[in-house]
């Protein structure tokens, strides 16, 4: 795994009561671990990253009360924290957290300490990967928010042939277009997105072989792309992509191209995730065809996270 390109993180946050001191902890790799000293309510809470670096500990300052040890172990990089649920209110005199659950892309730990005490709170769920954690402590955990980022991009495909040079595309802003170059196949294909920065050409070097252009124009953020389908097989001794469809959250686009000819493939990601980029290879046509996906995010967040870098791994 290479480098991860810097997104500032952001808070929400945090739910309890304003007792104790206030912490603050981001992590320098995935979390990897959450231990938890819980009785009635969550007394204190710490971490540890993939790096194996550990914070603090966080409350617990009330030597005569500890509580059971609950560790959570998270399968980084796989596996990583989305949002938290919990509860709050009093106990002797002070408000403080009752419960605490950790929700990850994969499951649900917890509850943890008493879930049926207190007033309900929830971080929103909004494809975002949880980087640290901050609140207010002393005897107990008076007090828990979170910080995160957008969540990794994830690839898929490509499918096609192998021939060609490989490409790669992630735009700064949503998918607003798509441009294609399409006779019987694929012959080239470009983007733009809404900050209205153009992609280069993919394909398309054949200057006697130019087909006919097929533009899409997607009403970005309110509709976004949520996966692909098309054909691929040989066109004279290459395996090339024959045809393609893009479908997004309020309609399919095509198909585009030989859609009878050739092998089907469709790139279907998880539910609730929105196509953020493509790759494959390409020369004198498309040659070859895969999508980058991350969670989807509602449009408060999307309005946010337009203004940031996408979290790509590269």
């Amino acid at each position: 795994m290479g480098s991860v390109a810097v997104v500032p993180s952001f808070s929400f946050g945090p739910w309890g009561g304003p007792g104790g001191s206030p912490w603050s902890y981001i992590a320098t790799d995935g979390i990897k671990e959450i231990t938890l000293d819980v009785g009635r309510n969550i007394r204190a809470i710490s971490f540890a990253d993939a790096k194996g670096f550990i914070s603090g500990t966080f409350g617990g300052n009330n030597p005569n009360n500890i509580g059971k040890e609950e560790k959570i172990t998270i399968q980084w990089p796989s596996e990583y924290l989305t949002s938290i649920t919990g509860t709050y209110g009093d106990f002797n005199g002070l408000l403080v957290i009752y419960s605490l659950s950790f929700v990850t892309n994969q499951k649900a730990y917890g509850p943890f300490g008493s879930p049926s005490s207190g007033q309900a709170f929830s971080s929103p769920p909004d494809g975002n990967v949880i980087v640290g954690f901050h609140g207010r402590s002393g005897w107990y955990i008076d007090a828990i928010g979170i910080y995160v980022q957008p969540a990794p991009t994830t690839s898929l495909g490509p499918w096609g042939g192998p021939v060609g040079n490989p490409w790669s595309y992630i735009p700064t802003d949503g998918i607003k277009e798509i441009i294609m170059d399409v006779g019987r196949n694929i012959r080239a294909i470009s983007f733009a997105d809404a900050n209205g920065f153009i992609s280069g050409k993919f394909g398309g070097k054949d200057p006697n072989n130019i087909g006919k252009e097929e533009k899409i124009t997607i009403q970005w953020p309110s509709e976004y792309l949520t996966s692909i389908k098309g054909t691929f097989g040989n066109f004279n001794g290459d395996v090339v992509i024959y045809s393609l469809s893009f479908i997004t959250n309020n309609k399919t686009y095509g198909p585009f191209g030989s859609a009878n000819s050739g092998q089907a493939f469709t790139a279907s990601p998880p539910a609730g995730n929105v196509v953020v980029g493509f790759h494959g290879m390409s020369g004198w046509f498309i040659d070859a065809l895969g999508i980058y996906v991350r969670p989807v995010i509602n449009n408060q967040m999307m309005e946010i996270n337009s203004k940031l870098k996408l979290l790509l791994w590269v």
